[in-house]
């Protein structure tokens, strides 16, 4: 390979760096533990929004992500309130703050509530559901 603009550059050394230090692991909802209180009450958060904006299957990824976001505050804020009542410290700018952000977050989705579609005849409902069965 030719080094034709060696004389007139100063030379270049690649370096990685490979002992920056441990890989970082993310996590998702679906890694932690469900089973404690916070958990089961952002499922269960998560759960009634997505049937407010008309079920989940009707729900743009961009939807779900703020769903989550909202329900995760939902809980945060719940328990800011529920540690205040009984007599703890909270630190009230970050509570203010995550109400705000949730109120933004729960406007961009829609705060109304969305009808499913029911369009479709009753034959065509009873044929599904007995799909559905036969599958099961």
């Amino acid at each position: 390979m030719s080094n034709e603009f060696a004389e007139d550059t100063d030379e270049i050394v690649a370096t990685c760096e490979r002992d920056a230090g441990p890989k970082v692991r993310l996590l998702t909802l679906d890694q932690v533990d469900g089973r404690t209180l916070a958990a089961k009450r952002v499922r269960d958060v998560i759960g009634t929004l997505q049937s407010d904006l008309g079920g989940a299957d009707r729900l743009t990824e961009a939807q779900r992500q703020l769903v989550t976001r909202g329900a995760l505050l939902g809980a945060f804020l719940e328990h800011c309130e529920a540690s205040w009542i009984n007599g703890e410290s909270v630190d009230i700018a970050g509570y203010l703050s995550a109400i705000n952000a949730q109120r933004r977050v729960l406007a961009t989705i829609g705060l109304e509530r969305r009808a499913r579609d029911v369009s479709g005849s009753l034959a065509e409902h009873i044929a599904s559901r007995s799909k559905g069965a036969a599958a099961a």
